[in-house]
């Protein structure tokens, strides 16, 4: 197979100039794996914007409410498929604003930039392998949400690991003499990550039981109950896959083994996130078209665990007869 993926770069809201060229580098290095991979034809915009919540609401009706911050970090890029498939997508990678007497870093650019490419292509394949999950026409019950949460982790993993190999490509570092070797996440965040993840566990336990409990004494509301509770899960997961990547990258042990005695970790994450990690240890950084299917249904096959760990907590969901999100809490 031989596609087309043609490439449009857009500098907007006082966007950092001499960027482009970084893009047009790494899209030609990319095509090639794309063509390898059996991704189909892919219209890509890359928009460099100095203002990232102004260049994301403007391109997607769902992100209206965009805000870049999220739990362990704030947001500096972002995929958005432009129609459903993902053929016409684009990247809006954060530059900060050319005006203001700002530090760049260069090199954390092109991580972001191959990890955004990672979504990009990983989005492309999903689609064209049917397993993209359709369009909501209604509420999602448990089962459902927690599919998506499983594959959006993987891709997180994926796409880290995605660009750290881009990184090694690009960028050497010589530490304390040695021979110089492929640069790695690892050395871009440190233990950034694995201090982010530590310091969010008593959020989880005794943060999510205390959470469920509030609503068993009327001190919240359902809805906040249990949007606290999805919205959550899905957060701290990505948080986990960002800070494992990290680790795999610089040759460590997965993160989880570093807070195996955190209740956290042992009621609740870790039996979740082994089940992802069993996935992604035996298939590809990169699925190619052909194997991407029983892969992708694999790592969704792994939201059962996210949903077993909400009825711990006792909070379980079904359709009723008329199509409508029952929640009950036991």
């Amino acid at each position: 197979m031989s596609a087309t993926y043609a490439l449009t770069v857009i500098e907007e809201h006082g966007a950092r100039p001499g960027l482009t060229r970084v893009i047009e580098s790494v899209h030609a290095m990319i095509c090639v794996i794309a063509d390898d991979f059996d991704v189909p034809d892919l219209e890509l915009t890359v928009v460099l914007t100095g203002d990232i919540t102004a260049s994301i609401q403007a391109r997607s009706e769902t992100e209206r409410d965009f805000s870049p911050e999220r739990v362990g970090g704030t947001v500096r890029g972002k995929t958005i498929s432009l129609v459903r498939d993902f053929s016409e997508t684009a990247i809006v990678l954060a530059t900060g604003d050319a005006a203001a007497d700002e530090d760049f870093d260069e090199v954390e650019f092109l991580h972001l930039v191959g990890h955004e490419y990672g979504h990009a292509l990983i989005g492309r394949l999903r689609a064209a392998a049917g397993t993209r999950p359709p369009k909501p026409t209604r509420d999602l019950t448990p089962d459902e949400v927690a599919a998506i949460w499983a594959y959006e982790a993987a891709d997180e993993f994926r796409c880290d690991l995605f660009s750290n190999t881009l990184l090694g490509k690009f960028v050497t570092v010589t530490p304390g003499g040695s021979e110089p070797r492929p640069l790695t996440l690892a050395d871009v965040f440190g233990e950034g990550y694995r201090v982010a993840f530590v310091d969010l566990l008593d959020d989880v336990h005794p943060g999510w039981p205390d959470l469920v409990q509030a609503y068993r004494t009327r001190e919240v509301g359902l809805g906040e109950m249990y949007g606290g509770l999805v919205f959550g899960t899905g957060s701290v997961l990505k948080l986990i896959a960002h800070a494992d990547a990290v680790e795999e990258a610089g040759g460590n042990a997965p993160l989880l083994t570093a807070a195996t005695d955190h209740p956290a970790v042992q009621r609740l994450l870790g039996p979740v996130w082994t089940q992802i990690r069993e996935v992604l240890d035996t298939t590809p950084t990169l699925p190619p078209l052909a194997e991407f299917a029983a892969t992708d249904r694999a790592i969704q096959e792994c939201g059962q665990h996210i949903v077993a760990m909400w009825q711990s907590l006792g909070v379980r969901g079904h359709l009723t007869e008329d199509d409508q999100l029952y929640v009950s809490v036991s």
